[in-house]
């Protein structure tokens, strides 16, 4: 359990939605980069063309194989072209390892340009805080511009889940009330992201049971 001291309502309302304004039109604009990237000729363009020759290099060696058999069964010392066999099947198993993988990449770009891809930050976690306090739950690098959406469970009716993040400079702080249960979803911009847990309760302590996702 970490307190952080007693719960700050934050800025005016104001500021909040001009913030908030602020995150939507970045996400909005880091969605379509994203988009762009992956429809350009680029690293996409680089995947497919990879992919290409290397099925283009299957192919070959697949024929080299079909020769060596077909020399294999008119001589009577096959030894050598066994081996050779071997070595093409090797060789061809390398590839079919090496377009699996551009193919997953190719997959992580179409994910991350549909905002399709998610990670779990937290599952179930149970905690106790003292009452009229603010604990953090989560705080790690995140890449990709998206949203982050946390359910909590508590046992005061004032449990809030607030997020911080840094992104180009300026700060971002958000907060909602959850009560004793209820879920509270976030746009976040690429940085260090925070998650904290807290409740404006005076008198008695809180327990609490959180869950939290990143889609980008």
């Amino acid at each position: 359990m970490n307190n952080m001291g007693v719960y700050n309502p934050g800025p005016k309302k104001n500021i909040k939605v001009i913030a908030l304004t602020v995150v939507s039109i970045v996400l909005a604009a880091s969605l379509v980069g994203v988009l762009a990237l992956y429809l350009s000729n680029g690293n996409t363009a680089d995947l497919k063309a990879q992919i290409a020759s290397k099925d283009n290099t299957i192919t070959s060696l697949q024929s080299q194989l079909a020769s060596l058999e077909s020399q294999i069964s008119q001589t009577p010392n096959s030894t050598v072209y066994q081996n050779q066999i071997a070595s093409l099947n090797e060789q061809i198993s390398n590839l079919n390892e090496q377009i699996s993988n551009l193919n997953d990449q190719l997959s992580g770009y179409y994910n991350v340009a549909t905002m399709n891809a998610s990670n779990v930050l937290l599952s179930q976690q149970v905690f106790t805080q003292d009452a009229n306090s603010t604990t953090s739950i989560f705080s790690a690098t995140i890449y990709y511009a998206g949203y982050v959406a946390i359910q909590a469970t508590a046992s005061a009716d004032t449990t809030f889940v607030q997020v911080t993040y840094s992104y180009a400079g300026s700060t971002f702080d958000y907060n909602k009330t959850v009560g004793t249960s209820g879920t509270a979803v976030f746009p976040v911009l690429p940085g260090t992201l925070q998650i904290n847990i807290g409740n404006t309760n005076q008198t008695a302590t809180n327990n609490a049971t959180v869950s939290a996702k990143y889609y980008y």
